[in-house]
């Protein structure tokens, strides 16, 4: 099994290989040309290996490009159970609408937040990503295409046996990350973000729920990882990497 990451302009796509097939994890808004360009061009594979096109919640940032790379690949998509649906994050989760307005504000406000968003060494990093134009651009209104199927807690990957949904609210309450059982690696999208500065696995800024947090936080432990790949910043790899927190 091998994890290939995409550092993209707003989010980290990855790319995972398996038994000779491969699954994409998270694809911005706009970001479809350049995942597709990786696969084709830096890793050389046919787009007809990708299997499954997945997300770890449904912010723009991480799904917006998913339609477009699966209708490319012609390959289904997966979604979190609660994924699109406003009502479903309402009924077990009604304190996110006032927590998410409020923490995005207040990350709004700081300086870590401009510079990973208008960072220039990102947009340098984008040019040199080879693009490949996709046929199906992606679009808002992908919103409104139905996936092939929800994944609830635990659930296994279709395709992937050894890898199962984990189901983590708190930045939403559709978050949720990907485990792989045999390696311990966890792919986490915003529930755990990579600090090159503090070095170490940070919190997101932005929450939904911080009860659900702390919940999430006892529940990834429980799983002990020795590899986190998350959705900003970067990965760590080892031992005691949730001690911290």
């Amino acid at each position: 099994m091998k994890i290939y990451k995409l550092k993209g302009r707003f989010v980290n796509s990855y790319i995972v290989e398996e038994d000779d097939q491969l699954f994409v994890v998270d694809v911005a808004l706009h970001g479809e040309a350049h995942l597709l360009g990786y696969i084709r061009e830096t890793l050389r594979y046919d787009l007809a290996r990708v299997a499954l096109v997945v997300c770890t919640h449904d912010d723009q940032d991480h799904s917006g490009g998913l339609v477009a790379v699966a209708r490319e690949c012609n390959a289904p998509i997966g979604l979190p159970y609660a994924s699109h649906s406003m009502i479903r994050k309402l009924w077990h989760n009604p304190w996110g609408v006032y927590y998410r307005p409020v923490t995005a504000i207040e990350e709004a406000l700081r300086p870590r937040m401009w510079r990973m968003y208008l960072n220039p060494c990102r947009r340098g990093v984008r040019r040199r990503t080879p693009r490949l134009k996709s046929t199906y651009p992606s679009s808002f209104a992908d919103r409104k295409v139905p996936p092939d199927f929800y994944l609830k807690h635990y659930d296994q990957l279709p395709g992937f046996d050894d890898w199962i949904l984990v189901h983590t609210p708190g930045h939403s309450w559709d978050s949720c990350c990907f485990f792989h059982r045999s390696t311990r690696s966890l792919i986490s999208g915003d529930t755990l973000l990579g600090s090159t500065k503090q070095r170490c696995l940070v919190l997101p800024g932005i929450y939904a729920n911080p009860r659900q947090v702390a919940k999430t936080v006892a529940r990834i432990k429980a799983l002990a990882p020795l590899h986190v790949y998350p959705g900003h910043g970067s990965s760590f790899h080892g031992e005691g990497l949730l001690d911290h927190l």
